[in-house]
Protein backbone atom coordinates (compact mmCIF):
# COMPACT_ATOMS: atom_id res chain seq x y z
CA UNK A 1 0.00 0.00 0.00
CA UNK A 2 1.17 3.37 -0.84
CA UNK A 3 2.06 5.65 1.99
CA UNK A 4 2.94 9.38 1.00
CA UNK A 5 3.82 10.56 5.13
CA UNK A 6 6.92 12.18 4.65
CA UNK A 7 9.60 9.97 7.18
CA UNK A 8 10.47 11.79 10.38
CA UNK A 9 13.41 13.36 11.34
CA UNK A 10 13.16 11.84 15.01
CA UNK A 11 14.32 8.73 16.00
CA UNK A 12 12.93 6.50 19.01
CA UNK A 13 15.51 8.28 21.19
CA UNK A 14 13.58 11.59 20.99
CA UNK A 15 10.37 11.07 20.45
CA UNK A 16 7.29 12.84 22.60
CA UNK A 17 4.36 11.99 23.97
CA UNK A 18 2.32 13.21 21.36
CA UNK A 19 4.58 13.19 18.09
CA UNK A 20 3.31 11.74 14.71
CA UNK A 21 5.64 9.14 13.47
CA UNK A 22 6.11 7.73 10.32
CA UNK A 23 9.89 6.07 9.78
CA UNK A 24 11.43 2.24 9.19
CA UNK A 25 12.01 0.23 11.95
CA UNK A 26 12.98 -3.11 12.72
CA UNK A 27 10.72 -5.91 14.58
CA UNK A 28 12.56 -6.74 17.31
CA UNK A 29 9.73 -8.70 18.94
CA UNK A 30 6.22 -9.55 17.74
CA UNK A 31 3.29 -11.12 19.86
CA UNK A 32 -0.39 -11.43 19.25
CA UNK A 33 -2.52 -11.20 21.92
CA UNK A 34 -6.06 -11.53 22.78
CA UNK A 35 -8.47 -8.80 23.95
CA UNK A 36 -12.26 -8.17 23.64
CA UNK A 37 -12.60 -6.98 20.30
CA UNK A 38 -10.34 -10.04 19.03
CA UNK A 39 -7.13 -10.08 18.36
CA UNK A 40 -3.94 -7.28 18.05
CA UNK A 41 -0.44 -7.07 17.45
CA UNK A 42 2.09 -5.94 20.22
CA UNK A 43 5.80 -4.97 18.55
CA UNK A 44 8.79 -4.25 19.62
CA UNK A 45 10.50 -1.72 17.13
CA UNK A 46 13.79 -0.74 16.85
CA UNK A 47 15.99 2.19 14.95
CA UNK A 48 19.60 2.84 15.81
CA UNK A 49 19.04 5.29 18.88
CA UNK A 50 16.87 2.37 20.86
CA UNK A 51 13.66 0.80 21.03
CA UNK A 52 9.88 1.19 21.34
CA UNK A 53 6.81 -0.77 21.97
CA UNK A 54 4.15 -0.88 19.57
CA UNK A 55 0.53 -1.45 19.94
CA UNK A 56 -1.82 -2.48 16.09
CA UNK A 57 -5.10 -2.96 17.76
CA UNK A 58 -6.73 -3.34 14.04
CA UNK A 59 -4.28 -5.87 12.28
CA UNK A 60 -4.15 -7.27 8.65
CA UNK A 61 -3.63 -10.38 7.27
CA UNK A 62 -0.15 -9.39 6.49
CA UNK A 63 0.47 -7.97 10.67
CA UNK A 64 -0.97 -11.15 11.71
CA UNK A 65 0.45 -13.96 9.52
CA UNK A 66 3.35 -12.37 7.31
CA UNK A 67 5.14 -9.85 9.85
CA UNK A 68 8.28 -11.59 11.48
CA UNK A 69 10.99 -10.70 13.64
CA UNK A 70 14.14 -9.18 11.94
CA UNK A 71 11.58 -7.83 8.92
CA UNK A 72 11.97 -3.37 8.24
CA UNK A 73 9.13 -1.91 7.96
CA UNK A 74 7.13 1.50 7.48
CA UNK A 75 5.26 2.53 10.22
CA UNK A 76 2.82 6.06 10.97
CA UNK A 77 1.27 6.05 14.34
CA UNK A 78 1.34 8.17 17.48
CA UNK A 79 3.11 8.22 20.66
CA UNK A 80 1.45 8.04 24.09
CA UNK A 81 2.47 6.21 27.25
CA UNK A 82 1.41 3.13 29.18
CA UNK A 83 2.61 1.62 32.39
CA UNK A 84 4.86 5.39 32.68
CA UNK A 85 6.81 4.09 29.21
CA UNK A 86 6.17 5.51 25.70
CA UNK A 87 4.56 3.42 23.00
CA UNK A 88 3.17 3.90 20.08
CA UNK A 89 -0.28 3.48 18.99
CA UNK A 90 0.54 1.98 15.07
CA UNK A 91 -2.00 2.94 12.77
CA UNK A 92 -0.44 1.50 9.60
CA UNK A 93 2.18 -0.75 8.96
CA UNK A 94 3.80 -2.15 6.00
CA UNK A 95 6.60 -3.86 4.35
CA UNK A 96 9.84 -1.91 3.92
CA UNK A 97 11.33 -1.69 0.02
CA UNK A 98 15.33 -2.16 0.09
CA UNK A 99 15.88 1.11 -1.44
CA UNK A 100 13.73 3.30 1.05
CA UNK A 101 16.40 2.80 4.53
CA UNK A 102 20.07 1.88 4.80
CA UNK A 103 21.00 -0.29 7.91
CA UNK A 104 22.21 2.51 9.52
CA UNK A 105 19.01 4.22 10.06
CA UNK A 106 17.77 0.95 12.08
CA UNK A 107 20.68 -0.84 13.58
CA UNK A 108 22.46 0.91 16.26
CA UNK A 109 26.43 1.91 16.05
CA UNK A 110 29.82 2.84 17.66
CA UNK A 111 30.28 6.61 18.37
CA UNK A 112 33.41 5.95 17.24
CA UNK A 113 34.58 5.86 13.96
CA UNK A 114 36.06 2.19 12.26
CA UNK A 115 39.02 3.91 12.03
CA UNK A 116 39.51 5.21 15.69
CA UNK A 117 38.67 1.79 16.75
CA UNK A 118 40.95 0.50 14.43
CA UNK A 119 44.32 2.70 15.15
CA UNK A 120 43.13 1.88 19.52
CA UNK A 121 43.67 -1.54 18.60
CA UNK A 122 46.64 -1.46 16.34
CA UNK A 123 47.99 1.13 18.89
CA UNK A 124 47.85 -1.58 21.75
CA UNK A 125 49.21 -4.55 19.37
CA UNK A 126 52.33 -2.29 19.21
CA UNK A 127 52.63 -2.58 23.01
CA UNK A 128 53.53 -6.51 22.34
CA UNK A 129 57.17 -7.08 23.00
CA UNK A 130 56.88 -10.75 22.91
CA UNK A 131 58.10 -11.92 19.15
CA UNK A 132 55.38 -15.28 19.37
CA UNK A 133 52.31 -13.23 20.43
CA UNK A 134 52.47 -10.00 18.32
CA UNK A 135 53.45 -12.78 15.16
CA UNK A 136 49.88 -14.15 16.28
CA UNK A 137 48.26 -11.43 16.71
CA UNK A 138 49.03 -9.74 13.53
CA UNK A 139 48.12 -12.92 11.56
CA UNK A 140 44.64 -11.98 12.62
CA UNK A 141 44.78 -8.02 11.48
CA UNK A 142 46.49 -9.01 8.28
CA UNK A 143 43.46 -11.21 7.41
CA UNK A 144 41.29 -8.80 6.04
CA UNK A 145 37.87 -10.70 5.81
CA UNK A 146 38.83 -11.51 10.00
CA UNK A 147 39.31 -7.55 10.36
CA UNK A 148 36.40 -6.06 8.69
CA UNK A 149 33.97 -8.52 10.85
CA UNK A 150 35.85 -7.51 14.10
CA UNK A 151 35.22 -3.85 13.31
CA UNK A 152 31.81 -4.53 12.62
CA UNK A 153 30.89 -6.89 15.23
CA UNK A 154 28.63 -6.04 18.27
CA UNK A 155 29.97 -7.71 21.40
CA UNK A 156 26.23 -8.74 22.74
CA UNK A 157 22.78 -8.90 21.53
CA UNK A 158 21.09 -6.85 24.12
CA UNK A 159 22.72 -6.28 27.30
CA UNK A 160 26.34 -4.72 26.52
CA UNK A 161 27.89 -2.53 23.81
CA UNK A 162 24.98 -4.20 21.63
CA UNK A 163 25.56 -2.48 18.36
CA UNK A 164 27.76 -2.23 15.18
CA UNK A 165 31.35 -1.73 16.50
CA UNK A 166 30.62 -3.00 19.72
CA UNK A 167 33.03 -5.47 19.87
CA UNK A 168 36.03 -3.36 18.95
CA UNK A 169 35.45 -0.69 21.02
CA UNK A 170 34.78 -3.20 24.33
CA UNK A 171 37.72 -5.13 23.46
CA UNK A 172 40.23 -1.76 23.08
CA UNK A 173 38.25 -0.51 26.18
CA UNK A 174 38.97 -4.34 27.99
CA UNK A 175 42.78 -4.09 26.87
CA UNK A 176 43.51 -0.49 27.84
CA UNK A 177 41.52 -0.69 31.92
CA UNK A 178 43.96 -3.96 32.03
CA UNK A 179 46.59 -2.06 31.53
CA UNK A 180 46.47 0.80 34.01
CA UNK A 181 45.74 -2.06 36.16
CA UNK A 182 49.37 -3.33 35.29
CA UNK A 183 50.91 -0.30 36.59
CA UNK A 184 50.19 -1.30 40.24
CA UNK A 185 50.99 -4.64 39.98
CA UNK A 186 54.88 -5.12 38.32
CA UNK A 187 54.66 -8.84 38.36
CA UNK A 188 51.66 -8.75 35.50
CA UNK A 189 52.50 -9.77 31.86
CA UNK A 190 51.38 -7.32 30.00
CA UNK A 191 51.89 -9.01 27.00
CA UNK A 192 48.95 -11.74 28.02
CA UNK A 193 46.70 -8.84 29.33
CA UNK A 194 47.06 -7.49 25.61
CA UNK A 195 46.08 -10.40 23.77
CA UNK A 196 43.92 -11.87 26.38
CA UNK A 197 41.85 -8.08 26.34
CA UNK A 198 41.47 -8.14 22.20
CA UNK A 199 40.77 -11.80 21.70
CA UNK A 200 38.44 -12.33 24.49
CA UNK A 201 35.18 -12.19 22.55
CA UNK A 202 36.67 -12.66 19.17
CA UNK A 203 34.63 -15.56 18.33
CA UNK A 204 31.41 -12.42 18.66
CA UNK A 205 32.27 -11.78 15.39
CA UNK A 206 30.37 -15.10 13.96
CA UNK A 207 28.60 -15.52 17.10
CA UNK A 208 26.24 -12.69 15.65
CA UNK A 209 24.15 -12.30 12.71
CA UNK A 210 24.30 -7.99 11.73
CA UNK A 211 21.28 -8.07 8.82
CA UNK A 212 18.22 -5.98 10.06
CA UNK A 213 18.67 -6.66 14.01
CA UNK A 214 21.43 -8.07 16.04
CA UNK A 215 20.35 -12.18 16.68
CA UNK A 216 22.62 -15.02 17.18
CA UNK A 217 23.95 -17.30 14.40
CA UNK A 218 23.20 -21.26 14.81
CA UNK A 219 27.28 -21.41 15.23
CA UNK A 220 26.79 -18.92 17.95
CA UNK A 221 23.93 -20.78 19.84
CA UNK A 222 26.29 -24.45 19.28
CA UNK A 223 29.33 -23.63 19.58
CA UNK A 224 29.93 -19.90 21.26
CA UNK A 225 31.74 -17.41 20.88
CA UNK A 226 34.71 -18.92 23.77
CA UNK A 227 35.20 -22.16 21.49
CA UNK A 228 35.54 -20.08 18.07
CA UNK A 229 38.27 -17.97 18.89
CA UNK A 230 40.04 -21.16 21.21
CA UNK A 231 39.97 -23.16 17.42
CA UNK A 232 40.97 -19.79 15.53
CA UNK A 233 43.75 -19.16 18.20
CA UNK A 234 45.40 -22.44 17.85
CA UNK A 235 44.83 -22.96 13.79
CA UNK A 236 46.91 -19.69 13.98
CA UNK A 237 49.33 -20.66 16.23
CA UNK A 238 50.36 -23.67 14.03
CA UNK A 239 51.13 -21.87 11.14
CA UNK A 240 54.02 -19.73 12.95
CA UNK A 241 56.97 -21.70 13.37
CA UNK A 242 58.04 -23.38 16.48
CA UNK A 243 55.17 -21.04 18.84
CA UNK A 244 55.78 -22.79 22.16
CA UNK A 245 53.22 -25.03 23.40
CA UNK A 246 52.93 -23.39 26.75
CA UNK A 247 52.63 -20.23 26.11
CA UNK A 248 50.02 -21.09 23.66
CA UNK A 249 48.02 -22.56 26.64
CA UNK A 250 48.56 -19.68 28.38
CA UNK A 251 47.00 -17.28 26.10
CA UNK A 252 44.91 -19.88 25.24
CA UNK A 253 43.58 -20.16 28.83
CA UNK A 254 43.03 -15.96 28.87
CA UNK A 255 40.36 -16.98 26.34
CA UNK A 256 38.56 -19.71 27.72
CA UNK A 257 38.36 -18.18 31.62
CA UNK A 258 37.66 -14.55 30.74
CA UNK A 259 34.26 -15.36 31.97
CA UNK A 260 35.04 -15.94 35.51
CA UNK A 261 32.79 -18.75 36.57
CA UNK A 262 31.67 -22.24 35.71
CA UNK A 263 27.97 -20.79 36.05
CA UNK A 264 28.46 -18.56 33.71
CA UNK A 265 29.66 -20.59 30.90
CA UNK A 266 33.30 -20.42 30.82
CA UNK A 267 34.94 -23.67 30.46
CA UNK A 268 37.64 -23.11 32.95
CA UNK A 269 37.86 -20.52 35.94
CA UNK A 270 40.60 -18.46 36.00
CA UNK A 271 43.98 -19.59 37.60
CA UNK A 272 46.81 -17.04 36.15
CA UNK A 273 46.87 -13.56 38.08
CA UNK A 274 46.47 -12.03 34.00
CA UNK A 275 43.44 -14.29 33.94
CA UNK A 276 41.71 -12.83 36.85
CA UNK A 277 42.92 -9.08 35.81
CA UNK A 278 41.03 -9.68 32.28
CA UNK A 279 37.79 -11.17 34.01
CA UNK A 280 37.73 -8.48 36.51
CA UNK A 281 38.10 -5.81 33.69
CA UNK A 282 35.50 -7.49 30.89
CA UNK A 283 33.17 -7.02 34.12
CA UNK A 284 33.73 -3.78 34.70
CA UNK A 285 33.34 -2.64 31.05
CA UNK A 286 30.64 -4.87 29.92
CA UNK A 287 28.90 -3.64 32.98
CA UNK A 288 29.44 0.03 32.71
CA UNK A 289 28.75 -0.18 28.82
CA UNK A 290 25.09 -1.62 29.86
CA UNK A 291 24.74 1.10 32.30
CA UNK A 292 25.55 3.90 30.00
CA UNK A 293 22.72 2.48 27.79
CA UNK A 294 19.96 1.94 31.01
CA UNK A 295 21.43 6.23 32.09
CA UNK A 296 20.75 7.77 28.70
CA UNK A 297 17.27 5.81 28.51
CA UNK A 298 16.70 7.70 31.64
CA UNK A 299 18.15 10.95 31.01
CA UNK A 300 21.01 10.74 33.36
CA UNK A 301 18.52 10.96 36.45
CA UNK A 302 16.17 9.28 39.15
CA UNK A 303 15.61 5.53 39.40
CA UNK A 304 15.55 2.89 36.55
CA UNK A 305 13.41 0.27 36.09
CA UNK A 306 14.25 -3.22 37.75
CA UNK A 307 17.56 -4.71 35.85
CA UNK A 308 16.67 -8.49 35.58
CA UNK A 309 20.24 -9.39 34.64
CA UNK A 310 21.98 -7.69 37.35
CA UNK A 311 18.64 -8.35 39.92
CA UNK A 312 18.44 -4.61 41.38
CA UNK A 313 17.17 -0.80 40.01
CA UNK A 314 19.97 1.73 39.29
CA UNK A 315 19.94 5.15 40.57
CA UNK A 316 21.19 7.97 38.69
CA UNK A 317 20.91 10.48 41.48
CA UNK A 318 19.00 14.29 40.48
CA UNK A 319 19.78 17.20 38.17
CA UNK A 320 22.49 19.66 39.53
CA UNK A 321 20.61 22.92 40.51
CA UNK A 322 23.54 24.93 39.64
CA UNK A 323 23.71 23.05 36.18
CA UNK A 324 19.91 24.30 35.86
CA UNK A 325 20.63 27.89 36.56
CA UNK A 326 23.49 28.30 34.40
Amino acid sequence: MADSSNISDKKIADYEIGDMITSFYSIRKKNIREYTKGQFVSLELGDYSGRINGVLWEPDQFALNELEEGMVVKVRGVIGEYNNKKQMTINRLRLAEENEYTIEDILPFSRQTDEERKGRIFALTDKIENSYIKKLVESFWEDEDFLIKFLKAPAGKLWHHSYIGGLSEHSANVTELALRVSHGYDFLDRDMLIFGGLFHDAGKIDTYSTTTNIDYTDEGRLVGHICLADVWICERAKEIENFPEKLLMKLRHMVLSHQGELEYATPVVPQMPEAFVLYYCDEIDSKMGAIERIRERFDGKGWSDYVNLIGRYLYFGENDPTKDEE
